[in-house]
């Protein structure tokens, strides 16, 4: 899971998970602000910790192309104590990130439309799966988009989690 948690190698799976597999010669064409070397490296270490697997290999020119896959399980047995770990993780990356954006000289949150909300909202499972439907829809849209001009990369992070019960 510690392996997962880094935003390059997370980039890397939300990757194939929505191509379904990929060279890191494809990975770099869409992954444009991640230098190449970092993207090997990475690609290595998800291979290494049975993460992601080979789905297929081709000599070109003398090397081997190889075409990469999730693994049917790449986060192995994902209990209560692994998701807990992986929210904290998670939550603390952001943190960081946070840290870092607000520690820049040209941090201007209202200019790069910067948002944090939180709300409470009162929904039944059939409801709140409704509204997650079409939060990926809306997802699924913009999903595929390619780097062009004017383009910027933004991270939009979604945490869903029970409330606390008054009691």
């Amino acid at each position: 899971m510690k392996v997962i948690m880094n935003p390059i190698r997370q980039r890397i799976v939300q990757y194939l998970m929505i191509h379904g597999q990929g060279t890191s010669k494809e990975m770099m064409e869409e992954l444009t602000d991640i230098p190449p070397a970092s993207l090997y490296r990475h690609v290595k270490i998800l291979a290494e910790n049975g993460c992601i697997e080979i789905a297929e290999e081709h000599k070109i020119r003398g090397t081997v192309e190889k075409t990469w896959k999730l693994c049917p399980n790449p986060l192995g047995d994902f209990s209560t104590a692994a998701a807990a770990a992986l929210i904290q993780n998670g939550l603390l990356s952001l943190m960081a990130d946070f840290q870092k954006y607000f520690a820049r000289e040209d941090a201007d949150p209202q200019k790069d439309l910067l948002s944090f909300t939180t709300s409470t909202l009162l929904l039944t499972d059939e409801e709140f799966m409704m509204m997650m439907q079409k939060i990926g829809n809306v997802f699924n849209e913009v999903i595929y988009n390619k780097p062009e001009n004017g383009r910027q990369p933004r991270c939009f992070t979604f945490i869903s989690s029970p409330c606390e019960k008054e009691g």
